[in-house]
């Protein structure tokens, strides 16, 4: 049962990450450039859109993912052998990326995005605290989509894992 569970976690963290690694695509080259080509006026124009609904994305999709992937790593390490190696780089890699977002990324831009409507620091400032963040936030996509990488590689292990398991038990 336990291997099983391992298994669903593995590829609810996979299907997890890869809708993440899409939204950030699509933050990327739909939404960032909107925002970003000229602060703090940009940024100002843009906090004044109107919004109806939504979906809170990074709230739900952020945690979840990382949550999912040390959830597999724990329940699936007895039988994880050539996974193993997959299932720590794609934790370890998750908590630099969650860590990043919560210490430094998501403060970094919510300033900014604050300053530019409150006016209350330089235009110039503005401009190379936006540049900052989109500098490392093009980083954080590119390790990303390494920890997606490394997450589907760990599935793949894993169903070699499983199969030496059953065929182990046989």
């Amino acid at each position: 049962m336990r291997l099983r569970i391992a298994g669903f976690l593995l590829i609810a963290a996979c299907v997890t990450w890869g809708m993440w690694c899409g939204g950030q695509v699509f933050n990327e080259l739909m939404t960032i450039p909107i925002f970003s080509y000229d602060p703090p006026t940009s940024m100002r124009s843009y906090s004044e859109l109107p919004r109806k609904g939504g979906f809170p994305f990074f709230l739900l999709f952020n945690p979840l993912f990382e949550i999912l992937t040390i959830a597999a790593t724990i329940v699936g390490w007895k039988w994880a052998r050539r996974s193993r190696k997959w299932l720590l780089a794609t934790t370890f890699i998750g908590l630099a990326v969650v860590l990043s977002l919560i210490l430094y990324l998501a403060p970094l831009i919510q300033a900014s995005f604050q300053h530019s409507i409150t006016g209350d620091i330089p235009a110039n400032q503005i401009a190379a605290n936006v540049e900052m963040w989109k500098f490392g936030n093009r980083i954080r996509l590119v390790v990303e989509s390494i920890w997606f990488i490394c997450s589907l590689i760990a599935l793949q292990t894993w169903s070699c894992d499983v199969h030496d398991v059953r065929a182990h038990r046989d």
